[in-house]
């Protein structure tokens, strides 16, 4: 299982980006792990993408296509999920980018075997979960 960061959903359906190797890039990461049924996305995936897609101006109808497939793949936050969160928030880094933080704990504790983004910022939580960050 793969758990994709919302800004590798947000350039694979964006109308408009800066670099369109990286939105090629995102489709095809985004197509594989559809395909395999391998991908694992949050609430939070969902909340985010809705406000960054808002913000660009996307069409509304885009928006809520694209809602319905990313929600058949999204998992709930088990019980133990926010224990498990807040276990990690002591560090000051962590803190400061709980955002990030929240994927890569919820990927962890989904047993997800990697998490991929366009964020050089996720590196730095390597230490805190095993899992692979690319």
């Amino acid at each position: 299982m793969t758990y994709l960061d919302t800004n590798v959903l947000v350039y694979a359906t964006l109308t408009f980006v800066d670099t369109q190797s990286q939105q090629d890039k995102a489709i095809e990461i985004l197509k594989k792990l559809i395909d395999e049924k391998s991908l694992v996305l949050s609430s939070l995936n969902l909340l985010e993408y809705v406000f960054v897609m808002k913000k660009a101006k996307e069409d509304t109808e885009k928006i809520e296509s694209a809602l319905k497939l990313f929600q058949s793949f999204v998992m709930d936050e088990n019980d133990g999920f926010s224990a498990y969160l807040t276990k990690q928030l002591n560090d000051e880094y962590a803190f400061k980018n709980s955002f990030d933080l929240y994927h890569v704990v919820f990927s962890n504790f989904h047993n997800c075997e990697k998490v991929i983004t366009f964020d050089k910022g996720f590196k730095k939580f390597k230490d805190i979960c095993k899992i692979d960050i690319l």
